[in-house]
C-alpha cells in the first residue's frame, strides 16, 4: 500500500509538471491553455509547417521562439497594441552596445504575418499589429569581394591547408551560386559541355582554345526561376581548382565537389539539424580564413584591404560574381544565365553596387571600336 501510495503521488506531480509545462517525455507534447500565444502558435505551425520550405520553417520557428518568450503563456485576445508597440522597442532596444536591427525586422515580420494568420482564422477579433508599426528596414548588405581580397582569401586557405575550402570561395564568386546549393553540388555535375550546345560556334572555339586540352568544362545547374539546365563552363585556373577539389573528394570516397576537409566528410546530409550543424561548421572553418587574411594584410601594412576582408561574408561571394561580370561589361541577361538571378534582381545589383569608373568607360569605348561595323573603301576614298 505505502509503494503504491508513493508511486501514485510521483504519477500526479508528473502530470502537475506536464500541465505546467515545466518538464514532460519527449514524445509527449506540452499542454497549452486555450487561447494563449502558445497555443495560437501550434495551431499556426500545424497550418502552415507543410506548405513552407525547411529554411523558411526554421526562420519562422526562431522567431516565434522570442515571441512565445515575450508572451506564450497570454491570452492572445487581450494583447494589445501598446504591448506590441513596446515589443517592438525592446527588440530595437541596444544590447551589448549594439541594435540588432536585423534580427527586430525580422521578428517583427513574422509577429505580422503570424497575428494576420490568427484574425484571418477567427483566433482573435481584431488585430493589433496591423497597419504602420514603424518599422525600420535594415539596410541591404553592400560588401563584395575586390580583387585583392579575393587573392588574400585564397592564399590564407592555402597557408592554412585548406585548398578545398579556397575552391569553395572560387566558385562561389565564379560561378554565383548559393552557399547552400554549392555545398550540395555532385561531382557529376561536372561535365564537357559540347559544341552543339553552343549558340555561337565561335565562341565555343574561343573557349576551348584557352584550355590545354582543348575541351571546354563546366558545371551543369538547374537554375530555380526558369527550371532549366546551364552549363556553365569553368576555366582557367578555376577548372583546375576545381579538378584538384573533385581529386581529393574521390579520394575519401565523397561524392559531393566540396568537403570538410577536417572532419572528411560532406557538407551537406539528409537530416535537417545535421544539415544546419554542419553548415555552422562551413562558417566557421570561413571565418578562420578570413580572419588568417585580415592578420597577413594588417601584417603587410594594408589596414583599408584587412578591414573590408573583415566585413565579408561568403555569401557576398554571390553578389561579387555580378558585380566582378558588370565591371567586365557583361550584359545583364548573359550574367542571370550564369548565376540564375531575375534580371530585375540583376539590375538592382549592378545598379546598387557597380561603381561607375574610369576603366568601365575605357571599356565601353573600345567595345564600341571593336564592334562597330567595318566602313569598306573610306581609307582609299580619302588618298
Amino acid at each position: 500500500m505505502d509503494a503504491a501510495i508513493k508511486a501514485a503521488r510521483a504519477r500526479n506531480a508528473e502530470i502537475a509538471a506536464w500541465r505546467s509545462g515545466t518538464a514532460s517525455p519527449r514524445d509527449v507534447k506540452r499542454i497549452e491553455k486555450r487561447h494563449t500565444v502558445d497555443a495560437v502558435i501550434a495551431a499556426f505551425k500545424e497550418a502552415r509547417w507543410p506548405k513552407l520550405k525547411e529554411n523558411t520553417r526554421t526562420q519562422y520557428a526562431s522567431k516565434l521562439r522570442v515571441i512565445s518568450r515575450w508572451a506564450g503563456s497570454e491570452r492572445m485576445d487581450l494583447i494589445t497594441r501598446q504591448n506590441i508597440l513596446a515589443f517592438r522597442d525592446a527588440l530595437y532596444a541596444p544590447r551589448d552596445g549594439k541594435v540588432h536591427e536585423n534580427t527586430a525586422h525580422g521578428t517583427l515580420r513574422v509577429l505580422r504575418t503570424f497575428w494576420d494568420w490568427a484574425y484571418r482564422n477567427e483566433h482573435i477579433t481584431a488585430n493589433p499589429a496591423m497597419g504602420d508599426m514603424d518599422i525600420s528596414t535594415p539596410a541591404p548588405r553592400q560588401q563584395f569581394a575586390s580583387a585583392l581580397a579575393r587573392n588574400a582569401l585564397v592564399d590564407a586557405a592555402m597557408a592554412l591547408g585548406r585548398p578545398n575550402m579556397a575552391t569553395a570561395m572560387v566558385l562561389a564568386w565564379t560561378i554565383g551560386q548559393r552557399e547552400e546549393d554549392l555545398l550540395k553540388l555532385l561531382q557529376s555535375r561536372y561535365d564537357v559541355i559540347e559544341s552543339y550546345e553552343a549558340d555561337d560556334p565561335a565562341v565555343y572555339a574561343r573557349l576551348a582554345a584557352r584550355e590545354p586540352d582543348g575541351r571546354v568544362m563546366g558545371i551543369r545547374l538547374r537554375q530555380g526561376k526558369t527550371d532549366r539546365w546551364v552549363g556553365v563552363p569553368v576555366v582557367g585556373e578555376a577548372r583546375q581548382q576545381l579538378e584538384a577539389a573533385i581529386a581529393a573528394s574521390r579520394a575519401l570516397s565523397l561524392t559531393t565537389i566540396l568537403h570538410d576537409e577536417e572532419r572528411e566528410r560532406c557538407w551537406t546530409c539528409k537530416d535537417f539539424d545535421e544539415r544546419r550543424t554542419r553548415a555552422t561548421q562551413f562558417q566557421r572553418a570561413f571565418g578562420a580564413i578570413r580572419d588568417r587574411a585580415m592578420q597577413d594584410t594588417l601584417k603587410a601594412g594594408d589596414s583599408e584591404l584587412a578591414a573590408e576582408i573583415a566585413d565579408l561574408q561568403f555569401r557576398d561571394f554571390r553578389r561579387t560574381c555580378v558585380v566582378t561580370m558588370g565591371q567586365r561589361g557583361i550584359p545583364d541577361h548573359l550574367i542571370s544565365a550564369i548565376t540564375g538571378h531575375r534580371l530585375d534582381t540583376v539590375k538592382k545589383i549592378l545598379e546598387t553596387y557597380l561603381p561607375r569608373t574610369t576603366g568601365m568607360a575605357m571599356l565601353a569605348v573600345d567595345l564600341t571600336q571593336e564592334r562597330a561595323p567595318r566602313q569598306i573603301g573610306r581609307e582609299s576614298k580619302s588618298a
